[in-house]
């Protein structure tokens, strides 16, 4: 049995972090067994989550999780020929490295997203402490968005690159169920859990308008979280 470390459910999803929860849906795949571990703060080998503990030691991020368990030759690509998996490799970077920095600028930065966020991301936390750290972790990562980039854009700006990434996700699906072909892979379990948490953005902003202005990206969302998120109602109980 293996145990994740990941952050736990929260705004309507069952991690609060797209990683932890991607990390969740590629075990799953895998058919391995695992537990989750609910955290509170970052940790492992790069102070992040998620992280697990193999038999060949600590994974310490989900995208070095993909390159476990294709060792194992777990079908986390099923049937992909290498243009095939290159390209699915392109398109979780997409949605990691660009979807993800517009996710985290509306949960934290968007004022209205952060009166519900904020109690959520820090429930556990003791009071006194609770009083303090989210201010800090709100400069943290408004600082860091700056040097990034996206929160130096206007908000016509950053619906561009959103706009951009949706339509390559589109084409990418155009008639089928899933990003490459009749099953679902690692592409899916980084693009479906990155898109449900812009859906569950807990206020009317933009970004979220923007996607659910998008049938098709709102019919995979759907059909993602009934093929992806079931097998993780006992792990939410045990967590309650």
């Amino acid at each position: 049995m293996l145990t994740l470390h990941t952050f736990g459910p929260g705004l309507g999803e069952p991690s609060l972090s797209p990683f932890c929860l991607k990390a969740m849906i590629l075990l799953d795949m895998a058919g391995l067994e695992w537990a989750p571990s609910w955290e509170t703060m970052p940790g492992g080998p790069y102070d992040k989550l998620p992280w697990i503990a193999t038999p060949e030691g600590v994974v310490g991020d989900s995208n070095l999780l993909i390159d476990w368990l294709e060792r194992r030759g777990a079908p986390i690509f099923p049937g992909f020929d290498p243009a095939a998996r290159a390209m699915a490799r392109a398109t979780i970077r997409m949605v990691e490295e660009n979807l993800r920095h517009c996710l985290t600028h509306d949960r934290w930065l968007n004022d209205a997203c952060w009166e519900v966020t904020r109690p959520v991301f820090f429930a556990a936390m003791p009071g006194p402490v609770r009083a303090v750290l989210p201010g800090h972790f709100r400069k943290k990562m408004r600082k860091g968005l700056l040097a990034q980039g996206m929160a130096r854009f206007s908000e016509a700006d950053r619906l561009a690159y959103a706009r951009a990434d949706f339509d390559a996700l589109e084409a990418l699906l155009g008639d089928g169920r899933w990003l490459f072909g009749a099953a679902p892979s690692a592409a899916d379990a980084s693009a479906v859990p990155m898109l449900s948490m812009i859906d569950t953005l807990p206020a009317d902003t933009a970004l979220r308008r923007a996607l659910r202005a998008r049938p098709l990206l709102m019919e995979y969302i759907a059909r993602g979280r009934g093929r992806l998120y079931p097998q993780f109602s006992a792990s939410l109980s045990a967590a309650a």
